[in-house]
């Protein structure tokens, strides 16, 4: 499916996870991970176990999708659900990036030329 986006052509291309290293090592290690924790009686830290957890089900259609149509051409497709993690998910973390560099430049840097700006956050 591709569509005219002002003026340029966006076409969706699904990612496969499934066939990318890193998703097939954490895959691979994570529940070891896990394994080594409770042997010692203790567990990861919540929000890390809820990281690689939905990192390893991010964009992977038998886990569930939601079906979208194109009200224009009627066409439809079926987009797997993401993670939408913030720190450890690269598809996810880049789409949020590049989300909010569009947000910035469109509604928070004022119209001048920019070379470059640098943001530090402790």
């Amino acid at each position: 499916m591709s569509h005219r986006h002002g003026t340029r052509s966006i076409e969706y291309r699904p990612r496969q996870p499934e066939e990318l290293a890193l998703h097939a090592i954490v895959l691979e290690r994570w529940p070891s991970v896990v394994a080594r924790h409770a042997a010692r009686r203790a567990t990861p830290a919540r929000f890390v176990d809820r990281e690689f957890t939905k990192f390893i089900e991010c964009g992977v259609p038998a886990l569930g999708f939601v079906r979208v149509r194109c009200s224009d051409c009627g066409h439809d497709r079926a987009v797997p659900f993401s993670c939408k993690g913030r720190g450890f998910c690269p598809s996810c973390g880049g789409r949020r990036m590049a989300e909010t560099a569009a947000r910035l430049v469109d509604g928070v840097l004022p119209r001048v030329p920019v070379r470059q700006w640098v943001l530090s956050v402790p």
